[in-house]
C-alpha cells in the first residue's frame, strides 16, 4: 500500500497552521514555515515552507504505510496525515480500528485527542472534528439499491413555515426531496447528487459542500422569494463614539452568537460588537443582518498562566480562530486582556510591563505574517491600585510596556466606576485620559466599561451607560463596549440578560445628550 501526498492534504494542514517566515523556538526545537523543523535565524518563503511540509509528510506517510494494512481513501489520508503532523503520530487505537475497517470507531477515537496541558482546547476540538469528518465522509452505511439521480431541495434555516409549505407544494410536483439538513442533502453513495438552494442560506454553504461532500452539484433555486428590503430600514445613527456591547464572556462555547445576545443587539441598537475569538465567526453574517453597518472587533482569547506561559502557547490557541474571523472580514484584534492581573499572566508569565511587551511583540509578529491587514491592539489594563500578588500598578505597567503600545495599531482601555460621580473621573469612566496624550493619532477603543456595583440597580446602570457614552463625544474615542451581554457564571451584577438595560439603552436620543 502506498500513501500519496495530495494538494488536498497540504491545503488542509496549511489551513490549521499559521505561517512564520522566521524561525522561532517551539519548546524543544526551532520551527519555521507551516510548523516544520528549522534552525536559528532561518527565513523561508511560503512556497519553500510548503515544499518543506511536503517532505515532512512524505516521511510520515512512510511510517503510516508500515502501520496500516488497509488502503486509505484521499479523505482518510488527509485525516491521518494531519493527525500525524499535529500530534506527532496517529494514535495507536486509531490505527487498530482502521486495520479492522472500524472507521466510525477510528473517527470517534481521534476526537478524544484534543487536550494540551491537561485542558481541552477549542482549536484542537475543531481540528479533531474536521479530521474525524474526513474519515466519516467515506463511511458507507448502506449502499443504494440502484443508482439514481437525486435532487435535494435545501431550504434555508430561517424560512417560515408558510414559505416551507409553499416550496414543498412545488417540489411535490417533481417528486423531489425537500428539507433543512445540509448533511442529508450531501450523503449517499450516488453518482449523481444535486443540492438546490432555496431562501437565505448560511454564508459559504457551497464551499462547505465542497469540503465535506465532494462531488455534489450545488445550484440556486427560486422556490422561496428573498425578502424585499424595506424602503425605510431601521436607522442606526452612530455617535462619534460607537455604542458597543461585549459578547458572551464564554465565547459562546465556539458557537455563533446566541439568540439572547441577538435580541440585545436589536433592542439596544448596538453600533459595535466585541466578540471573543473562540466564538464562531459565523456570528458575522448574523450580526450584520441586525445592523449592516456594525463595527466588529475581536479579543484574542486564550488562557495565559503558569501552565501556559509562552507566546507560542497563545499563538497555537488563537491562530485558527483568529484566521477564521480575519477571512470573514474582521480586522481589529485585541491581543490578550488585562495583563497586569495575576490571573492573566502577571508575576507568573512576565514580571513587569517590559516583559509583557516582549511577549506581545512575539504574538503580533507571528500573527501579522498570516494576517497582514489585521490591526492589532494593545489590551485594556485592569484599572485601580496595585494589590500585591493580584494587580500590578496599571500606570507603571503602561510605562514599562511602551514598546508594545508604540507598535500597536490601536489602544484598548478598560474603564469602570461604582458611583455616578465617577463616570467622568480619570479614576473611573474617563481613565483613558491618563494615557490619551501619549497615543495621539492611534484609535482608542474602550474595550470594557461598566458599573459592577452590587448595590446599584440595572435600571440605574442603563441610564448611566447612556450618559457615559454621551461624555465620550468629541474625545477621540472610537467605540466603547459595555461589559457584558451574558456569562455562565460570575458577573451577575453586570450581565444584560433578563434586565431592562437593552431597552433603556435603545431608547436613547442621540440628539439630546446630557
Amino acid at each position: 500500500m502506498s500513501i500519496k501526498i495530495t494538494q488536498q492534504t497540504i491545503d488542509f494542514i496549511v489551513s490549521w497552521e499559521g505561517f512564520s517566515p522566521n524561525a522561532y523556538w517551539d519548546y524543544q526545537q526551532w520551527t519555521i514555515g507551516y510548523g516544520t523543523r528549522g534552525y536559528q535565524n532561518e527565513t523561508i518563503t511560503p512556497q519553500e515552507a510548503e515544499d518543506a511540509l511536503r517532505v515532512d509528510l512524505e516521511q510520515r506517510a512512510k511510517r503510516l504505510e508500515k502501520q496500516l494494512t488497509v488502503a486509505l481513501t484521499p479523505n482518510q489520508t488527509t485525516a491521518f496525515l494531519d493527525a500525524a503532523f499535529n500530534l506527532g503520530s496517529v494514535p495507536s487505537p486509531c490505527i487498530l480500528y482502521a486495520n479492522s475497517n472500524q472507521w466510525q470507531e477510528a473517527a470517534d477515537e481521534l476526537r478524544k485527542y484534543c487536550h494540551a496541558g491537561g485542558e481541552k482546547l477549542p482549536a484542537l476540538v475543531r481540528r479533531r472534528e474536521q479530521e474525524a469528518r474526513l474519515i466519516e465522509v467515506d463511511i458507507m452505511k448502506g449502499e443504494p439499491r440502484v443508482q439514481y439521480d437525486r435532487v435535494y431541495h435545501l431550504v434555508g434555516p430561517d424560512a417560515s413555515i408558510d414559505q416551507f409549505i409553499e416550496a414543498a407544494k412545488k417540489v411535490y410536483e417533481t417528486k423531489g426531496t425537500i428539507g433543512f439538513s445540509a448533511d442529508d442533502a450531501g450523503i449517499g453513495n450516488l453518482d449523481s447528487r444535486e443540492v438546490v438552494l432555496h431562501g437565505e442560506q448560511p454564508e459559504g454553504i457551497e464551499e462547505w459542500f465542497n469540503e465535506h461532500y465532494s462531488g455534489v452539484k450545488v445550484t440556486n433555486g427560486d422556490l422561496i422569494e428573498k425578502p424585499i428590503e424595506t424602503p425605510n430600514p431601521p436607522v442606526f445613527e452612530p455617535s462619534s463614539a460607537l455604542w458597543g456591547l461585549h459578547g458572551s464572556a464564554d465565547g459562546n462555547w465556539s458557537n455563533p452568537i446566541s439568540d439572547v445576545v441577538q435580541r440585545q443587539l436589536k433592542l439596544a441598537r448596538i453600533e459595535s460588537y466585541k466578540a471573543l475569538s473562540n466564538e464562531s465567526s459565523m456570528s458575522i453574517p448574523i450580526v450584520k443582518g441586525i445592523n449592516p453597518d456594525i463595527f466588529i472587533m475581536v479579543r484574542l482569547f486564550a488562557k495565559v498562566n503558569i501552565d501556559n506561559p509562552f507566546s507560542d502557547d497563545f499563538i497555537r490557541s488563537v491562530s485558527s480562530d483568529a484566521r477564521s474571523w480575519y477571512n470573514n472580514g474582521v480586522r481589529y484584534f485585541e491581543v490578550h486582556n488585562e495583563p497586569n492581573l495575576q490571573i492573566e499572566g502577571m508575576f507568573d508569565c512576565w514580571r513587569d510591563g517590559a516583559e509583557f511587551a516582549n511577549w506581545w511583540h512575539r504574538v503580533v509578529h507571528h500573527l501579522k505574517a498570516d494576517m497582514p491587514e489585521a490591526q492589532f491592539g494593545y489590551p485594556g489594563l485592569s484599572p485601580g491600585f496595585a494589590i500585591e500578588g493580584v494587580r500590578y500598578n496599571p500606570m507603571r505597567f503602561w510605562r514599562e510596556s511602551h514598546t508594545a503600545w508604540n507598535e500597536a495599531d490601536w489602544i484598548g482601555v478598560h474603564c469602570y466606576w461604582q458611583h455616578e460621580d465617577e463616570i467622568r473621573s480619570t479614576d473611573g469612566g474617563h481613565w483613558f485620559k491618563n494615557i490619551k496624550d501619549e497615543v495621539s493619532g492611534k484609535p482608542m477603543l474602550i474595550t470594557e466599561f461598566s458599573n459592577p456595583s452590587a448595590t446599584v440597580s440595572k435600571e440605574v446602570k442603563a441610564h448611566q451607560y447612556n450618559t457615559y457614552i454621551s461624555t465620550l463625544q468629541n474625545t477621540g474615542i472610537h467605540s466603547a463596549y459595555c461589559f457584558i451581554s451574558t456569562a455562565s457564571s460570575g458577573f451577575e451584577h453586570e450581565t444584560w440578560n433578563d434586565s431592562p438595560i437593552p431597552g433603556i439603552v435603545g431608547s436613547r436620543d442621540y440628539g439630546k445628550h446630557n
